[in-house]
C-alpha cells in the first residue's frame, strides 16, 4: 500500500485517515475494472479546476478518440488562445536552452515541430543572441499558423516561419519539439524516419514516457479532450537511434501523468534529450 500510495497521490492520498470503510471501497473500485472504468470516467468529465487530468487506457488513438463526447470533441480550438503569454523560460526547459546556446553560432534553422505560436521562439530569444539569419519554422495546425503569422506581424519579427508540412524539416541544423509528441499518433522516430534529409541535431523535451507498454489515454484541457500518447521509453530511443543517431544526454522534467483509478499506469517522469546524427 505505502508503494502505490507514493506512486498515486491523486486517487490515494485523500483517502487517508479517513477510516477503513472508505479504504475498502477505495481498494475494492481499484480491483474492478469495469466499475473503475466508468467511474473514473464520470470524475474526469465532471466539474473540476484541475485542467491536466487523464482517464483511460487504449490501445490505440481511435479507441481513445471514441469515448470523446461530442461537446468536448473540439480539438485544439482553444477559444483564449493567449497572444501576451508569459515568456519567462520554464525551469523544465533549461536543459534545452543550454544545449541550443552552445549550438546557435553554427546553427541557420531550426525546425519546431508542435512549436504553436512560437512560444519557445520567444521564450528562448532572452537568452539565446539569435543571428540575424536565422529561419526558425514552426510545424503546427493550419489555424495555430494563422495566429503564429499575426502575432509575428504584430512583433515586427522577421525570423520565424509557420508550416502544417512536417517535410520542411528535411536536413534542418537543429529538430526541436517541446510538449507535443505526445499529441501525435505515429510514433517520433516514424515522422523523424520519413524526412529526406535528416536533421544534424535532434531536440525533445517533455514528452511523458513509460517503461510498460506504450498505450493511449485521454487529457482533459478544461474545454477539450484530446488523446494522449505514452510511449515505452526503451522504444523511444532505440527508434531514434536506429536512424542513425546517437543518444547525447538525457534528462528528467518534474512533471508526472496521474491516469484517473489507474495507478498501475502511472508514468513518473517526462523526460528531454538530445540527439545527434553520427
Amino acid at each position: 500500500m505505502d508503494e502505490i500510495s507514493h506512486i498515486a497521490p491523486w486517487y490515494y492520498r485523500p483517502w487517508r485517515g479517513n477510516g477503513r470503510t472508505k479504504a475498502f471501497i477505495r481498494d475494492l473500485i481499484a480491483l474492478i475494472p469495469g466499475v473503475r472504468f466508468w467511474i473514473a470516467r464520470w470524475v474526469f468529465l465532471g466539474p473540476n479546476h484541475n485542467t491536466h487530468r487523464f482517464w483511460g487506457v487504449f490501445p490505440t488513438m481511435a479507441a481513445a478518440r471514441a469515448y470523446i463526447p461530442d461537446r468536448l470533441n473540439l480539438g485544439f480550438e482553444d477559444p483564449a488562445f493567449p497572444e501576451n503569454f508569459d515568456e519567462t523560460i520554464p525551469e523544465r526547459d533549461a536543459p534545452v536552452v543550454r544545449i541550443l546556446s552552445r549550438l546557435m553560432p553554427e546553427v541557420k534553422t531550426v525546425f519546431d515541430l508542435g512549436g504553436n505560436i512560437g512560444f519557445c521562439f520567444y521564450r528562448y530569444r532572452s537568452q539565446i543572441p539569435y543571428p540575424k539569419t536565422l529561419r526558425w519554422t514552426v510545424c503546427d495546425l493550419p489555424f495555430v499558423n494563422e495566429l503564429g503569422k499575426r502575432l509575428a506581424v504584430k512583433r515586427g519579427e522577421t525570423r520565424i516561419a509557420f508550416t502544417d508540412n512536417e517535410q520542411e524539416g528535411a536536413g534542418a541544423d537543429v529538430y526541436l519539439t517541446c510538449g507535443a509528441l505526445q499529441f501525435f499518433e505515429a510514433p517520433f522516430a516514424d515522422i523523424l524516419g520519413r524526412l529526406k534529409e535528416k536533421p544534424r541535431h535532434v531536440l525533445i523535451n517533455r514528452v511523458p514516457l513509460t517503461e510498460r507498454s506504450s498505450f493511449f489515454t485521454l487529457q482533459h484541457s478544461g474545454y477539450s479532450v484530446v488523446p494522449y500518447h505514452i510511449a515505452n521509453l526503451n522504444g523511444f530511443v532505440a527508434g531514434i537511434e536506429a536512424l542513425g543517431y546517437k543518444l547525447m544526454e538525457k534528462w528528467k522534467n518534474d512533471r508526472f501523468c496521474d491516469i484517473l483509478l489507474r495507478p498501475d499506469r502511472y508514468v513518473r517522469h517526462y523526460y528531454g534529450f538530445y540527439f545527434e546524427r553520427i
